[in-house]
């Protein structure tokens, strides 16, 4: 009897590769819009549109978190779209954070979680691509 799990190590693998792979072209983005992520400090405002908004709400040697207000996205109660996103110097990568507990993952359900991580990321991507369009094109 064979209890080689390698198929599920397999695409657990694959999902965890796309998703570093998004924090890494996240990370990419933001220094095109930003320059260089190490020199911003906490309260450091750089607004590049009217729309948006970014502040940087924490820095470290090590990470630098960024909340987003874009008020061109509006939610149901017409609050503007609130992004936050935590840089990595070290590892050269951002992703962006859960409003929920980021600890809630159990393991049986990590590539679960991992792709609901990906999905997320990917919109960041493309969020963040968009501001770069605006902002060559605005």
């Amino acid at each position: 009897m064979n209890t080689d799990d390698t198929p599920a190590r397999s695409i657990r693998t694959a999902a965890f590769s796309h998703l570093m792979d998004a924090y890494e072209q996240n990370y990419i983005l933001l220094r095109q819009l930003f320059g260089d992520l190490r020199r911003l400090q906490t309260g450091d405002e750089s607004p590049w549109n009217a729309a948006v908004q970014p502040k940087v709400t924490h820095s470290s040697r090590y990470t630098l978190d960024i909340q987003f207000t874009d008020h061109s996205i509006l939610s149901k109660k017409q609050t503007p779209l609130r992004l936050k996103v935590r840089i990595y110097h070290d590892a050269r990568t951002a992703e962006l954070l859960e409003t929920t507990q980021r600890n809630k993952c159990l393991k049986a359900a990590v590539s679960l979680c991992t792709e609901k991580q990906f999905q997320r990321n990917t919109l960041l991507k493309k969020w963040l691509s968009q501001q770069i369009n605006t902002l060559l094109t605005g």
